[in-house]
């Protein structure tokens, strides 16, 4: 073919992406027939339909013998759009990336019963592929082939994978339904359990406060295929997102719908495993906004309902790892509240077996990042529980177990936020422990590396309330440390920081329990130190404020051991500043 005619070829494809793919076989194999050509473009086409294509694949897709697709795949080979791809086989090839998508868009758009034929001939042929790998190209092409049948098996799917599968090959399915999704080729129930799926994995990762649009995208499209599963974990990731923004009394509304969908659900078919599983998730779900709110007669009715159900269902399959892993979750859950009242020998007997279900799993899978993080969690409760006890040795073994494993999944996964957390929050536990011991040096270089981890993930996402929150609790320890040094002034700026990032969360959700604490114990530090500077009318205006908080907080949510304690400590501070005031007072007489 000379340059003219490569021109009038080139010409002739305007510019379009996949014509222009099209086009290489005119311009690899002018001399052959026109049938040849045509033939080799229909393979082309076909070769784009899978992620990467062999001899068997492209038999299967065009229906021909396999040593005719051997020639045909030869022929392929000497295209500039197509590589080896050994990773997949000796012979196997991949069309490059944007020439793939594009001959698929095309095919969609011009071709969509063809599209779907081929789609459905890579569904028949990975089918009885069990592999991570082979489930993905087969739910990839169901959602393309069979739209609403491969919804339906994509739902099931994402159910599955969430208990159990290793996090790199839930990523790679998120991967392969991100292209689905930014191609535009998924829609109807199709597109919302795709939007769905791409969501969970952002919500593992920490990034739940970015999700509120998607959710609400999500639910709409839910109720447009009219898929009320699919609604119902709309809702529940509408709540997850509000909560981590901080809007509790938002999430607690997401959270009752969900809870009721669900109820409503499992009523109308009482044997479906998966509808009573969904259904104390929601349980689980209303009662951590409740546990938030200060709500523990709340939260804890919520959290037994949700126990119950995960226990019937582990022990209907003791087998099946991931209603273990749910019923481990739900024992901490439990022992949170426990802990919250002081109930303490029972708090520890929930945490030990949620702890012990944890590494019964990992045992299962060591490679499972998921489960290393339960475990990571479950070490935490249990030091937290010691450390309430005064068992210091004991809680600091638990903590460096948390410690490291938190390490470990960082060094696995550098951007994930929710591991990033994680480590920050477990170099708080161990400087706990550490300053107690009166280990001052080892404390500080703990607590600053949990400022340091807080306030980057802090600047990457504002709208993430629980890091703000212990971005502030950070410079509460860094502040109690200065001023054991002596060093007065700056341990103020650093309680300073800490009741003005209270603050900030408390205006944005003044439901919130927890974030209220933060105010009485900020207010208290800095109190604390204006005594100690002889400043005693700016201590007691802190003083008062943290007493109005506190009432308020006993008040409207009773139940906390803790607070009961703050409230006589914060007495017997108030009565020494008043005294210590007094006698400055008659000394100046």
């Amino acid at each position: 073919m000379d340059l003219t005619e490569q021109l009038r070829v080139l010409d002739a494809a305007k510019g379009d992406p996949a014509k222009l793919a099209l086009a290489t076989v005119d311009l690899a194999y002018p001399t052959l027939e026109e049938a040849e050509r045509a033939a080799l473009r229909q393979s082309l086409e076909a070769a784009a339909i899978p992620h990467w294509c062999d001899e068997t694949m492209l038999a299967a897709l065009l229906e021909i013998p396999l040593d005719e697709s051997a020639a045909q795949l030869s022929g392929l080979n000497k295209l500039t759009v197509l590589e080896p791809f050994r990773a997949r086989g000796e012979n196997a090839v991949n069309v490059h990336e944007a020439t793939r998508l594009a001959l698929r868009q095309a095919m969609a758009t011009n071709s969509l019963n063809r599209f779907r034929t081929l789609s459905t001939r890579m569904v028949a042929l990975f089918a009885s592929d069990f592999t991570p790998a082979g489930r993905i190209e087969w739910i990839y092409h169901f959602l393309c082939g069979d739209p609403d049948r491969g919804a339906t098996e994509l739902a099931k799917l994402f159910r599955e994978w969430t208990r159990s599968a290793n996090i790199e090959d839930r990523y790679a399915l998120g991967a392969a339904l991100s292209e689905l999704e930014k191609t535009h080729l998924v829609e109807g129930r199709a597109r919302v359990w795709t939007v769905l799926y791409i969501a969970s994995l952002r919500v593992d990762r920490g990034e739940a406060s970015q999700l509120e649009n998607v959710g609400t995208l999500a639910l709409q499209l839910a109720k447009d295929a009219a898929d009320q599963t699919a609604e119902a974990d709309a809702l529940c990731l509408l709540g997850d997102a509000l909560r981590a923004q901080g809007k509790l009394v938002e999430a607690r509304g997401a959270f009752g719908k969900f809870q009721d969908l669900c109820a409503r659900l499992a009523e109308q078919d009482a044997t479906n495993d998966d509808r009573q599983s969904d259904l104390a998730v929601a349980y689980n779900r209303m009662g951590g906004v409740l546990e938030a709110q200060g709500k523990l007669p709340e939260a804890y009715d919520a959290f037994v309902k949700s126990l119950t159900i995960l226990r019937t269902l582990a022990d209907r399959e003791p087998s099946n790892a991931g209603r273990r892993r749910d019923l481990a979750t739900g024992q901490g859950r439990i022992g949170d509240i426990l802990q919250a009242q002081g109930k303490l020998p029972e708090a520890q007997e929930a945490f030990a077996n949620c702890l012990s279900m944890c590494q019964q799993l990992v045992q299962l899978n060591p490679t499972n990042a998921e489960w290393q993080q339960l475990l990571a969690s479950a070490h935490a409760q249990v030091g937290d529980v010691l450390m309430d006890q005064n068992k210091l040795e004991d809680a600091q073994r638990e903590y460096k177990d948390y410690l490291e494993i938190s390490r470990r999944l960082v060094e696995r996964e550098p951007t994930n936020a929710g591991w990033q957390l994680d480590l920050a929050v477990a170099q708080s536990r161990v400087g706990d422990v550490l300053q107690v011991q009166g280990k001052m040096p080892e404390a500080q270089e703990a607590f600053v590396e949990y400022l340091s981890i807080s306030r980057r993930l802090a600047e990457q996402d504002s709208s993430n309330a629980d890091t703000r929150d212990h971005l502030a609790v950070a410079h509460g320890r860094i502040g109690v440390l200065l001023e054991t040094e002596g060093k007065l002034e700056e341990a103020q700026v650093e309680y300073e920081e800490y009741l003005s990032i209270s603050h900030q969360l408390v205006a944005l959700d003044p439901t919130s329990a927890a974030w209220q604490g933060r105010v009485v114990n900020a207010a208290r530090l800095l109190a604390t130190l204006k005594v100690k500077e002889g400043k005693y009318e700016e201590a007691l205006k802190l003083y008062e404020e943290a007493t109005k908080v506190l009432d308020a907080l006993t008040e409207g949510a009773p139940g906390f051991a803790q607070w009961a304690q703050d409230k006589k400590n914060l007495e017997a501070e108030i009565a020494k500043c008043r005294s210590l005031m007094s006698d400055g007072k008659k000394s100046d007489q």
